[in-house]
């Protein structure tokens, strides 16, 4: 992995406020759906759908990251997905199916994400956003992102704008879910949010323009499986295939 070398951090605003808890539904660990095309079980919540949206567009991912303390006591906070893309990727460099044009602008640059995701509107967890818990410069130094000088400005950035934006890599909070939040909008205008629906659209796309280099694919854990199975049973209909998924993994179906 490459440190970041230089900053040019912006300057800290103030921080969003801690959002409402999580509701139950958004954890539907406990129940099991059957695909029935697949003879396939899956737990999938939301948040497994999103980390497949981030390890299809090149990241490594830890789900349920935990971010513990530096002395005995419980944790301080944890995130639905931390992970990282390297700056040289290249599986899909040509036309249309490639990631996300979020992850393609900082070219050449590493990109380290913390992402939150939701049944409900996106959000960004107030432990995330409040300066004064200091869990951005604890995660920083725990997965080694950065080096040491850098932990400060890039900590400093993130609070404030959402994003540090360095030479030689690129941190962001991200955020996933049903709608977005104007209220995200307006205080980290340059953090992303993306929609279930956009989500969808892009593994959609990917299955089909890349059928054939995906098509071996058991090696891929349940989820992963699930969300393919969902591709070859929507039958060339993307309204189908988002259909399937959120109904396995809990999300809004609309009427």
């Amino acid at each position: 992995m490459r440190a970041c070398e230089v900053e040019d951090s912006p300057k800290p605003n103030e921080a969003l406020q801690p959002p409402p808890a999580k509701t139950a539904r958004a954890r539907l660990s406990a129940q099991v759906v059957r695909l029935p095309e697949r003879g396939l079980e899956t737990s999938m919540k939301a948040e497994d759908v999103a980390a497949w949206y981030f390890r299809l567009n090149g990241f490594f991912t830890i789900t349920n990251f935990v971010l513990h303390p530096s002395r005995r006591g419980g944790q301080r906070t944890d995130a639905d997905i931390v992970g990282v893309r390297f700056p040289d990727r290249a599986e899909f460099p040509d036309g249309p199916g490639g990631d996300d044009q979020e992850f393609i602008r900082p070219s050449g640059r590493l990109y380290f994400v913390v992402a939150e995701s939701t049944i409900g509107t996106c959000k960004l967890n107030g432990p995330w956003t409040n300066s004064d818990k200091e869990n951005i410069q604890a995660v920083l130094r725990d997965l080694g992102v950065l080096t040491p000088n850098l932990v400060a400005s890039a900590a400093e950035g993130l609070y404030g704008e959402g994003v540090y934006d360095a030479r030689s890599c690129y941190c962001s909070l991200f955020c996933v879910g049903e709608v977005a939040n104007g209220e995200i909008a307006a205080r980290f205008s340059r953090v992303p949010q993306r929609t279930w629906d956009q989500v969808l659209k892009f593994m959609y796309a990917r299955f089909r323009t890349y059928h054939d280099r995906k098509a071996d694919h058991d090696h891929w854990d349940d989820n992963g499986k699930a969300l393919w199975g969902c591709w070859e049973s929507s039958r060339g209909s993307s309204s189908a295939f988002t259909s399937c998924v959120r109904r396995l993994s809990g999300l809004r179906i609309s009427a």
